[in-house]
C-alpha cells in the first residue's frame, strides 16, 4: 500500500512540475494568440509552493525523486527573484529622487459602501513626501480637498502636476517637485484604461520620461469574488460564476497583452531615459510584465525585501504596481506600504543618477 500511494504521489508530483513549468510560458507567449499559459502564470506562487511541498516529501520518503521539482525550480529561477527577494538590501541614507506610485481607487477604499479614507491618504502623501507621484484610479475634480490643485498645495514636496481624463471626473494624476516640460497620452482603443507621461527636468538637468500607466482592469465585481474564495478553498463553486468570472480575467489577459505592446514600443522611442510607474494588472509571470519590462530594471528586484505584493485584495493578491527604470539610474529603499486607504497598496523607491551609465538602455 505504502508503495501504491508513493506511486501516485510522484504522478502527482510530475504533474505539478509540467504545470509549474509551462507556467514559465506565460511570459513568452501572448494571451491574444494561446491564453491558457496565462492562467498558470498568474497561479504561480502555488504551483511553486506545491513543488516545494514535494521537495521535502521526498526528501523524508525517497530522496532521488526530489530532482524533478528541483529542477523545475531551477529553470524558473529568474521568475522566483521577480517574486521574492529573501535577502534585504543594505539602506540608503543619501540623497535622490523620491518615487511613490499608488492606485487610489477614487480615494476610496469600497466603492459599494462608499467607505473613504481621503483625508488618511492625503495625509500620508504628505508625511511621504515624494518627489514624484503617479496616481492611479483619482477623482479629477475642480474644487474640494481632492482637486489636483488642493492636493499640490497639501504636499510642501510638489509644485506641479499633470491629469488626463479616462472619463469625466476620473483618470491619472502625475505630481513632480520638478519642472514638467512636456506631456502626453497613451490612450487605447475599447478601453477606459491608459498611460500618462511626462518629460520631467531632473536636478542636474536630466530630463527624464515618467510614464504613468494603468492597464486593463479584470474588472472582478465584489460579489463574484465568492468564486474566487471556492476556487482557493477547494469548494465547489457555481460553474456559472466560474465561467463568467474565468472570461473577464481571459479578456483581460488578452486585451492587457495589446496595451503592453503598445506602451513597450513608445518607451523604446522616448528621446529620455524613463521612469515606469503604475498599475500593471498582472504579476511578474506574465507576457504584460515582460514586455513592458524589456530591458528596463524592476526597483522591487534591485532593491525590495519580501514578496512585495502590492494589491489589497483577493484576485490577484500578489505584485502588480511597479517601478521600473533606464539604466541611467540606480535604485534603492523600495518598499510596499500597507496603508489601508486604497485596494492597492503604495509602492516607493529612490532613484539615484549612476555614474558613466549608458542611456540607451
Amino acid at each position: 500500500m505504502k508503495s501504491f500511494i508513493l506511486k501516485i504521489a510522484f504522478f502527482v508530483n510530475i504533474i505539478f512540475a509540467l504545470t509549474l513549468g509551462v507556467s514559465y510560458l506565460s511570459v513568452h507567449i501572448p494571451p491574444d494568440r494561446f491564453w491558457y499559459p496565462a492562467f498558470l502564470g498568474m497561479a504561480y506562487p502555488y504551483l511553486l509552493l506545491i513543488n516545494i511541498i514535494f521537495i521535502f516529501f521526498w526528501l523524508w520518503f525517497k530522496p532521488r525523486r526530489i530532482w524533478l521539482s528541483i529542477l523545475v525550480f531551477i529553470l524558473g529561477i529568474n521568475h522566483f527573484n521577480d517574486y521574492y527577494q529573501l535577502f534585504p538590501s543594505k539602506k540608503f541614507t543619501g540623497k535622490g529622487i523620491k518615487v511613490l506610485s499608488y492606485n487610489v481607487h477614487h480615494f476610496t477604499y469600497d466603492l459599494s459602501k462608499k467607505k473613504s479614507n481621503s483625508p488618511e491618504l492625503l495625509e500620508f502623501l504628505k508625511s511621504e513626501a515624494p518627489d514624484i507621484i503617479c496616481l492611479q484610479e483619482t477623482r479629477l475634480l475642480k474644487r474640494g480637498k481632492l482637486s489636483p490643485a488642493s492636493i499640490c498645495d497639501l504636499i510642501p514636496s510638489i509644485h506641479y502636476y499633470q491629469l488626463a481624463h479616462t472619463t469625466t471626473y476620473a483618470g491619472p494624476l502625475t505630481f513632480s517637485r520638478f519642472p514638467i516640460v512636456n506631456l502626453g497620452e497613451i490612450r487605447f482603443k475599447n478601453s477606459y484604461n491608459m498611460v500618462l507621461f511626462s518629460d520631467i527636468v531632473l536636478p542636474g538637468n536630466d530630463t527624464a520620461r515618467v510614464y504613468n500607466c494603468h492597464l486593463q482592469s479584470n474588472r472582478i465585481l465584489p460579489d463574484e469574488y465568492g468564486v474566487v474564495d471556492s476556487l482557493t478553498t477547494g469548494n465547489d463553486p457555481k460553474l456559472k460564476e466560474t465561467r463568467l468570472v474565468l472570461g473577464k480575467l481571459k479578456r483581460a489577459f488578452v486585451v492587457r497583452a495589446n496595451q503592453a505592446r503598445i506602451l513597450s514600443a513608445h518607451i523604446k522611442k522616448s528621446p529620455y531615459p524613463v521612469i515606469v510607474c503604475g498599475d500593471f494588472n498582472d504579476t511578474p509571470v506574465s507576457f504584460t510584465y515582460r514586455e513592458v519590462r524589456g530591458k528596463l530594471k524592476d526597483a522591487f528586484v534591485e532593491s525590495g525585501f519580501g514578496t512585495g505584493n502590492s494589491y489589497n485584495g483577493k484576485l490577484p493578491s500578489f505584485r502588480i504596481d511597479y517601478i521600473l527604470y533606464s539604466n541611467l539610474f540606480e535604485a534603492h529603499n523600495f518598499k510596499r506600504i500597507k496603508v489601508g486607504y486604497s485596494d492597492h497598496y503604495p509602492v516607493t523607491t529612490t532613484l539615484t543618477v549612476r555614474d558613466n551609465a549608458s542611456e540607451s538602455e
